[in-house]
């Protein structure tokens, strides 16, 4: 009997054994090689949602399937980084940084475990730590995404969904969460309709970011909030944002990369808007940079109070707009927009602006800017049906601005009959040929003269010491606005545009 039982167990071993050597010994020619064959995942992206609040390890798992009729091998699974990643995987208990030969049967599946190590307190750390798991096979790569939270934080997630009707019969979804969401954990203070962001760390905006009706969010200085891809801020009717930075310490918006290739790069996040109805909007000593738009200002029901007002600020790098106003009403002074993929300033559907002491300049070098422009006119706008729907600009002055750039015309005026489209020109520098010298749009401005920038290419808007601006302004200004951009006082007469003049060894550029 004993006998009996040995035999079968050594009988169901060796089965066992030849069952495992049948499936090792797949040859090359049982493999599915096509090009056309995809790996599916149980996610494309890999998120560890934990924010850290100590130095910690947090291990999540991905599920790989082969949904074809054969056998799949995988050449090589590694990590984008390498051995400098954040990353860490297992591969069927292989913890090697990059795993080879890996098989996956005919409908049939396998688990990665990926685990992330990181020191939250580490301000070098990236805001948000990036890689992917990279499967190559068939002569051909596919990936998975691994996204962390680096440094300790404010995260503001989104946790709604909204639908949208675009006017044309399709509607857009959006993933969104309110500006007071989450209390302290987010770093929100709220009193009654005042929403205040604490300013001790950092604010981190995925998705769309709302404002609500009736609320108003308070941002101090000092804070600096990052916008991923395809995040925005929105501020709907009866709205307000209130953000006051100072000269010594500005509140920046700007995207979620921080190494050196991204400090420059346009297009990161997308948007900071103003809907139909919001007001009382400020944005004083604030940074806007490498985004998609800037500032986007929608039509204001108040006419006699503006939709925003911009001081001493400085919005750049957008691959669209910087300021892009339809039908809005907007105040600005001692302000810089520069360097954008389309129109730098465009005032289109109407509206009511002023600008003082501003600089607006296009040196755009991503690409060519052909037939764009650094200011930008437009009375009126078509809708949904083709139809031509006028939009009155009631005013629009400029007074010691500069209007500049690379292309030999900068200012592009679009103008329908039956509405009028008023501007006006005082102590200004203005790269064109469309605004006559000596006409009822100017006075004691100078046109297609080169400013002479400290360096337009760097952003670097300050003006030389042989500059044209310098001395040319109207000093009736300086009562209203006694300092530049940074803080210099303004003498009598000032200096065209945002910088008053100083020796560019002595001054400083805002950053």
């Amino acid at each position: 009997m004993k006998n009996s039982i040995k035999y079968f167990l050594y009988s169901i071993v060796g089965a066992f054994f030849v069952g495992l050597a049948f499936v090792s010994c797949i040859t090359e020619d049982e493999y599915i090689t096509d090009q056309s064959v995809k790996l599916k995942f149980s996610s494309d992206t890999l998120r560890f949602d934990t924010v850290f609040t100590t130095m910690g390890s947090v291990t999540k798992q991905i599920k790989i399937y082969n949904k074809e009729s054969k056998p799949i091998k995988i050449d090589k699974i590694s990590l984008g980084a390498g051995a400098n990643s954040f990353y860490r995987l297992n591969v069927d208990g292989d913890t090697n940084l990059v795993v080879r030969d890996i098989e996956i049967g005919p409908k049939d599946s396998m688990f990665i475990f990926a685990r992330v190590t990181i020191d939250p307190t580490n301000q070098n750390n990236p805001l948000l730590v990036s890689d992917s798991i990279i499967f190559s096979f068939n002569n051909k790569e596919q990936y998975v995404q691994l996204e962390a939270y680096g440094q300790d934080a404010y995260y503001h997630t989104p946790n709604e969904w909204l639908r949208i009707y675009n006017g044309d019969g399709s509607y857009d979804s959006i993933h969104y969460s309110l500006a007071h969401f989450g209390a302290l954990e987010r770093g929100v203070i709220i009193n009654g309709n005042d929403i205040e962001w604490k300013n001790d760390k950092p604010h981190i905006i995925f998705g769309v970011l709302i404002v609500n009706s009736s609320s108003t969010l308070k941002i101090d200085e000092g804070t600096k909030i990052h916008l991923s891809s395809k995040s925005d801020l929105w501020v709907l009717s009866d709205a307000s944002l209130k953000v006051n930075g100072s000269y010594q310490n500005n509140v920046i918006f700007e995207g979620i990369r921080k190494d050196s290739y991204y400090s420059t790069l346009a297009g990161q996040w997308g948007v900071i808007r103003f809907m139909v109805g919001s007001k009382n909007n400020i944005l004083n000593n604030v940074l806007i940079k490498n985004g998609t738009i800037g500032i986007m200002a929608d039509s204001c029901v108040t006419p006699n109070s503006p939709t925003v007002e911009i001081n001493n600020s400085i919005i750049e790098n957008m691959s669209y707009y910087g300021l892009y106003s339809r039908g809005a009403h907007i105040n600005a002074a001692n302000s810089v927009v520069q360097n954008t993929g389309k129109e730098t300033v465009a005032l289109t559907m109407g509206g009511k602006y002023e600008f003082v002491n501003c600089t607006f300049a296009n040196y755009w070098s991503y690409d060519s800017r052909r037939t764009t422009k650094t200011l930008f006119l437009q009375n009126y706008y078509t809708d949904n049906n083709n139809n031509v729907q006028l939009r009155p600009i009631v005013e629009c002055n400029f007074y010691n601005t500069i209007i500049y750039g690379s292309n030999e015309e900068e200012i592009g005026i679009d103008k329908a009959d039956g509405a009028i489209l008023e501007h006006y020109f005082e102590n200004c520098i203005l790269r064109t040929k469309i605004i006559i010298p000596g006409g009822t749009s100017e006075r004691d401005s100078y046109f297609n003269t080169d400013p002479l920038f400290n360096n337009s290419q760097e952003n670097d808007l300050r003006v030389k010491e042989k500059s044209p601006a310098i001395g040319k302004g109207n000093g009736n200004w300086n009562s209203v606005y006694p300092f530049d951009i940074i803080g210099n006082a303004r003498p009598n007469p000032p200096t065209i545009g945002a910088y008053e003049y100083a020796s560019i060894s002595s001054s400083k550029i805002r950053r």
